[in-house]
C-alpha cells in the first residue's frame, strides 16, 4: 500500500520514555523482506565519500528527505518502511544515497546516538501510541511519523556534537547487511561496567558484574535517602544547568497552556459562528417560498432602518467562521507545533543532563568498590600478621589487591568519561539557551503575525454589518450589496 505525503495538521503527542528501551527487543521477525533500497550511483570510492559527508564532513550541503512510506505484512506483522533520500542540495533531483527504514530503525539510532555521544542533546522523536492495527498503519498516522522522522534526521545532521557517531554511518549504509549488524552488535544502549577485567575468566568477570550491580543499588538507595553522588570540578555548573531547566520547564509549561488556549480560541469562535450562521439560514428559510420573491421589498424595509437582512448576516457569520477555522490552522502551524518541538527540545535537555548522572553514578560506583576492596585488603593484611602458618594469606591478598587494582582503573576510566560528557553538556547548554531564546521571539512574533492578518479580514467582514460598511450613509445599498457578494448561502452554510 502505498501513502500520499501531503501534509497533514500536526496533533500533541507523547514522548518516547527515556526510563524504557526504546524497541521492543520480543517482537516478530518481519513477515518479509523490506523493499529494495532505490538505485543511486556506486563505487567503493564514491561510498565512501558519501558516508563521510553524511556523518558531518559537509552536512551544511546535504539534503534530506523521507517520502514514500511503504506498508510490508499484514495483520499484526504489518510494518511499514521509509525511504530516505540524501540529496547534494535542496533542488537536486537525483539523490546521491537513498535507504529504506523502518520506525523502530529510528528508534534504535536515537538510542545508539545517546549511547555514543552521552550529554549531546538528541531530537526527541515524537511518539503516538497506537495498540490497533487499524490505527497503527492508518495514513494518518503514518504520514505525521513521517514528519516527524524528517524532522529529527534533519536535525541530528546538523548537531555538532553527533558529528561522526557510528551509529549514523550504519544507519545511512545502502548495505542492509552492515546495518543489520550494527543493529546486532549495539542492540541496545546499556554499557559495559567491568572495565579492567579484560584478563579474569568470564565466571569472574560475571561475579564483578553482579557486585558492581549490587554496590549501585546501595548508592542509589543513599542519593534516595539524601545523599549526595561525588562530584567533578564543574559540579557548581553542572548544578545551575539543572536549576535553569527546572526553571524553564515550569515556565513553558505555562506559557503552551497559555499560548495553546488562545490559538484554540479561533477553532472554538469558528465553531460558534458556524452555529449562529445555520441558525439565521434556517431562520430566514422560514419564511417560505416567497421570501425570495419578497427581496426586494425586505430589502427596502431595511434600507430604511439601516439593517442588514438575514441572509446578509447569515452569509457574514459563515465567512467569519472559514476565516477563523483557516486562522487556527495558520496558528496551530507557526505557533501550536512550535510550542511544542520547544517542550521537546527541554525534554531532550534534561535528557542528556540524566545521562551525564548516569555516568556520575558509574563514578561513584566506582569510588565506593575502591573503599570497599582497601578495606578487604586490610582486612586480609592483618589476618595473615596475625596467622602462625606463613604465606596462607598470600594468594587471597593478591586476588583481592588485583580486584582493587581494577576497581581503580575503572575508577580513572569513568572519571576521564564523566568529564568529557561534562564539558559536552556545558557546550550544548551554551547553544541550548541561545536557542530556546531564538525560538520564543519567533515565536510570538509569528503570533502577533497572524493576528494581525487576519483582523483585517475579520474587520471587513464585521463592517458589512454596518451602516455604509462602518462608514456611515445610507445601508440599503451596503445590505443589498453585501447579500450578492457573500455567495450563495446554501454552500456556506453546508
Amino acid at each position: 500500500m502505498e501513502y500520499s505525503t501531503t501534509g497533514s495538521p500536526l496533533r500533541y503527542t507523547s514522548m518516547i520514555d527515556p526510563n524504557k528501551e526504546l524497541f521492543d527487543s520480543s517482537a516478530p521477525p518481519p513477515a518479509s523482506a523490506p523493499p529494495p533500497a532505490p538505485q543511486s550511483a556506486s563505487g567503493s570510492d564514491y561510498d565512501d565519500a558519501r558516508e563521510r559527508e553524511i556523518e558531518g564532513g559537509s552536512g551544511d550541503t546535504l539534503h534530506l528527505s523521507v517520502t514514500d512510506p511503504k506498508q510490508i505484512g499484514e495483520g499484526r506483522n504489518a510494518h511499514t518502511f521509509y525511504r530516505i533520500d540524501v540529496r547534494q542540495g535542496q533542488y537536486s533531483t537525483d539523490p546521491i544515497a537513498s535507504v529504506r527504514r523502518r520506525y523502530s530503525d529510528f528508534q534504535w539510532l536515537f538510542q545508539r546516538l545517546h549511547a555514543e555521544k552521552p550529554g549531546a542533546i538528541v531530537p526527541i522523536i515524537p511518539h503516538t501510541q497506537a495498540v490497533q492495527i487499524s490505527k497503527r498503519m492508518s495514513e494518518e498516522l503514518i504520514e505525521e511519523r513521517r514528519v516527524y522522522l524528517e524532522g529529527f534526521l534533519r536535525k541530528v545532521q546538523v548537531h555538532p556534537e553527533l558529528e561522526g557517531a557510528a551509529s549514523l554511518a550504519a544507519f545511512f549504509s545502502p548495505d542492509a547487511e552492515v546495518f543489520e549488524a550494527a543493529k546486532k552488535a549495539n542492540p541496545g544502549n546499556g554499557a559495559d561496567d567491568t572495565t579492567g577485567l579484560e584478563d579474569t575468566t568470564p565466571t569472574e568477570k560475571a561475579k564483578e558484574s553482579v557486585k558492581h550491580f549490587f554496590v549501585k543499588v546501595g548508592i542509589k538507595a543513599k542519593v534516595a535517602r539524601g545523599d549526595k553522588l561525588v562530584e567533578t570540578s564543574d559540579g557548581s555548573r553542572m548544578e545551575e544547568v539543572e536549576q535553569y531547566l527546572n526553571t524553564l520547564d515550569h515556565h513553558v509549561k505555562a506559557l503552551s497552556k497559555a499560548t495553546l488556549y488562545l490559538v484554540n480560541v479561533s477553532k472554538d469562535t469558528s465553531t460558534t459562528m458556524h452555529e449562529l450562521g445555520q441558525s439565521l439560514f434556517g431562520l430566514q428559510q422560514t419564511y417560505g417560498p416567497a421570501s425570495d420573491a419578497a427581496d426586494d421589498d425586505d430589502d427596502a424595509d431595511t434600507s430604511e432602518q439601516n439593517l442588514p437582512t438575514l441572509k446578509t448576516i447569515s452569509n457574514v457569520f459563515a465567512s467569519l467562521s472559514a476565516i477563523n477555522k483557516v486562522k487556527h490552522d495558520d496558528n496551530h502551524s507557526k505557533v501550536g507545533a512550535p510550542i511544542h518541538e520547544l517542550e521537546w527540545s527541554i525534554k531532550a535537555a534534561r535528557l542528556a543532563v540524566k545521562r551525564r548522572k548516569t555516568l556520575q553514578l558509574t563514578y561513584t560506583t566506582y569510588q565506593q568498590q575502591i573503599k570497599n576492596r582497601e578495606t578487604n585488603v586490610d582486612k586480609l593484611t592483618k589476618l595473615a600478621r596475625v596467622n602462625t602458618v606463613q604465606g596462607s594469606y598470600d594468594a587471597q591478598i593478591v586476588a583481592a589487591q588485583k580486584l582493587l587494582d581494577g576497581a581503580k582503573l575503572s575508577s580513572d576510566k569513568a572519571l576521564v568519561e564523566l568529564d568529557e560528557v561534562t564539558q559536552r553538556v556545558i557546550r550544548e547548554m551554551e547553544r541550548f539557551k541561545k536557542d530556546v531564546d531564538q525560538q520564543l521571539r519567533n515565536l510570538y512574533v509569528s503570533h502577533a503575525s497572524v493576528q494581525v492578518d487576519y483582523s483585517r479580514q475579520l474587520d471587513s467582514e464585521w463592517n458589512k454589518l454596518l451602516p455604509n460598511g462602518g462608514g456611515g450613509g445610507s445601508g440599503g445599498s451596503m445590505s443589498r450589496q453585501s447579500s450578492k457578494g457573500s455567495g450563495d448561502p446554501e454552500t456556506l452554510m453546508i
